[in-house]
């Protein structure tokens, strides 16, 4: 059986080397016809196709029924090494026609790239149109090399390039666009928005995405993500509410930023994620637990921003910026565990100070001997910042 399609054909290299491409489109049925996958396998060690995953499968053809307006517009990449005829005409177009065989080893075309795409839209519908470009006489090795350039030069977009660039657009109706392929974007993003570009945020311009320059990115956005979930967790009905929930964090913020404004530099630990969840945690757990004391109950208002910069300042005052700035243990604390240690440790270091000793005793994070240096490091840059000041008097 014959299959005609109108094409335009060329070679992508301007000097006419490299193989002869057609594109064209044709409906996903007849492309399932003529064309097979080479899986590579124990058998078939040339071929350069994997397995078909159904589930894959499965999750394209949803996504074309879950919304009318779902496209996907990439060409999926076949090689058409034999049964084809080419009939050029004006101005690079082209009759091809492609002669169906009956078994999968006569059928002209292997599927090089996109066999997904190409099952799940003839799943959804099989009159779904499926772009293509068509490598003309291909032979095997051929067909695995353009396999390999395609899978090893493609990149997969960052996800902070995603959450900056969806916070360009309509939220809500590109959450449903997105749940219809089964994409998701974290329910926090818009904290991340609010606390990159609100005037009065203390992380103003600091976020780590393309919207701001690359020098100023110091916090990546899944930081203040985790920040705004470890909030919520603490069960302040206040925080359903996005306003007030970003409120209190650049309230918190702005406080710790205005007695540590030192830590507010690129690199500190303080800034990193495991720093921001486990002080947000710490802060908004303290607070919720004097809000059970029936002496403290009336200083406990976490939808009044300036209620919680009294708190948080009260807080810090049991606190030290030494503890970011000290070496810790490991380099990495950022597993539940992990940031267990750091929540004991900020518990522990309030005890310590409030009850005179030395903040790093008994501490899992920090090591002793660094916290003693750190310190004496910090009275001695002390002693040259006042030395100065003198001076310039």
């Amino acid at each position: 059986m014959d299959f005609p399609y109108d094409a335009f054909v060329f070679h992508q290299r301007p000097d006419g080397g490299g193989p002869q491409l057609a594109v064209f489109i044709a409906p996903a049925g007849e492309v399932s016809t003529w064309s097979t996958v080479d899986p590579l396998g124990p058998d078939n060690p040339m071929a350069p196709q994997r397995e078909p995953a159904p589930a894959r499968i499965a999750s394209i053809a949803r996504f074309f029924q879950g919304d009318m307006r779902n496209t996907i517009p990439t060409a999926i990449v076949i090689g058409l090494r034999e049964h084809f005829q080419l009939d050029l005409q004006a101005g690079g177009t082209a009759r091809l026609t492609i002669s169906n065989g009956a078994a999968d080893d006569l059928k002209p075309a292997l599927v090089i790239d996109g066999q997904h795409r190409l099952r799940g839209m003839a799943a959804a519908d099989q009159a779904m149109s499926v772009p293509i470009v068509a490598v003309l006489g291909a032979d095997d090795l051929e067909m695995a090399f353009q396999f390999l350039v395609i899978n090893n030069k493609s990149a997969r977009v960052p996800r902070d390039h995603i959450r900056a660039l969806a916070l360009n657009y309509g939220e809500d109706e590109l959450r449903e666009r997105l749940k219809s392929a089964r994409l998701t974007l974290d329910p926090n993003l818009a904290s991340v928005g609010v606390l990159d570009e609100a005037a009065e945020s203390p992380f103003a311009g600091m976020i780590a995405w393309l919207n701001n320059p690359a020098e100023d990115r110091v916090i990546v956005p899944a930081s203040i993500e985790a920040m705004a979930a470890e909030a919520k967790s603490m069960g302040f009905s206040e925080f359903e509410d996005p306003d007030t929930l970003n409120a209190y964090l650049m309230a918190v913020w702005s406080e710790v930023k205005s007695q540590w404004p030192q830590l507010f530099t690129a690199g500190n630990k303080l800034l990193g994620k495991v720093g921001l969840t486990c002080m947000t945690h710490y802060i908004t757990r303290t607070i919720k637990t004097w809000g059970r004391n029936p002496h403290l109950r009336e200083t406990v208002n976490v939808g009044d921003p300036d209620k919680v910069r009294a708190n948080t300042r009260d807080i810090l005052a049991s606190l030290t910026p030494s503890f970011f700035q000290a070496e810790w243990k490991s380099t990495s604390y950022d597993t539940r565990a992990g940031r267990q240690f750091v929540l004991d440790d900020l518990e522990t270091m309030s005890s310590n100070i409030l009850n005179g000793e030395p903040w790093f005793e008994d501490l899992n994070v920090v090591d002793r001997a660094a916290a003693t240096a750190a310190d004496a490091g910090s009275v001695v840059a002390a002693a040259i910042v006042g030395f100065e000041d003198q001076a310039g008097e």
